[in-house]
């Protein structure tokens, strides 16, 4: 899986609503996260490396664990927690979702087992095709008006206990939690890719369409013929 490629598949879908798009390095940035947060619309946390278990309160479990970077991991949860102090709409997808769990006091699933349809890969780099039930009268089950999705997914790791003040929008057919989202506000999180290429493209338009609209309603209902900033931290 290359985070690269998905990363410029998620800003083309932004820069197509209009949005302006700025990337921060998580794991080189030395800004502050309460501070950043003024100058922009939204966040969105895209995937990549395993999140330090010590932030969740756990020693590391498993041998497979890969490419945890505790700076980046702290100021990625120090921008979720002021975005949502600010009122701010969040995206997270894949490790970004993770990160809202854990931001909300949630754990992680260090390592899925054998027993589920997402152990074909040891870490982050294979994408599978499955389904997703989405659950009515969520955020994701309103925003596509269905009760169930195909898509594609690529993760080792998985929601473990939920964070307080998260509900559950989507699961997968093993159980894995697969979307959440908080009580109050357009706080969002999708397990899986749909920024991926082989993606249905519909999707991903949908829903940087809605995180874009989201940001301008926030901002005051502006039009999106005007540029929304929106901070994307891969």
């Amino acid at each position: 899986m290359e985070l690269r490629r998905l990363a410029e598949t998620a800003e083309a879908a932004l820069l197509g609503t209009n949005a302006e798009v700025v990337f921060v390095d998580a794991g080189r940035t030395t800004d502050d996260p309460t501070e950043l947060i003024d100058a922009f619309d939204g966040v969105l946390v895209l995937g990549g490396a395993d999140l330090d278990p010590a932030f969740y309160g756990q020693e590391p479990q498993e041998s497979k664990l890969y490419g945890v970077d505790p700076r980046a991991d702290a100021f990625e949860l120090g921008l979720i927690n002021a975005a949502i102090d600010a009122g701010k709409p969040f995206l997270g997808i894949c490790r970004g979702m993770q990160l809202l769990n854990v931001a909300f006091g949630g754990t992680l699933i260090q390592h899925l087992g054998d027993d589920t349809i997402h152990s074909v890969s040891d870490v982050n780099d294979v994408m599978i095709e499955h389904s997703v039930s989405l659950r009515p009268g969520t955020l994701v089950g309103e925003l596509y008006g269905t009760d169930a999705l195909d898509i594609r997914s690529g993760h080792h790791q998985a929601v473990g206990e939920l964070g307080e003040g998260l509900l559950v929008s989507a699961d997968a057919p093993d159980g894995t939690i697969e979307a959440v989202e908080a009580a109050d506000g357009w706080v969002l999180g999708v397990q899986w890719h749909p920024e991926d290429p082989k993606a249905d493209a519909a999707q991903l338009v949908t829903l940087m369409s809605e995180f874009a609209a989201q940001c301008v309603d926030r901002k005051g209902g502006l039009s999106l013929s005007k540029p929304v900033e929106l901070v994307e931290a891969p």
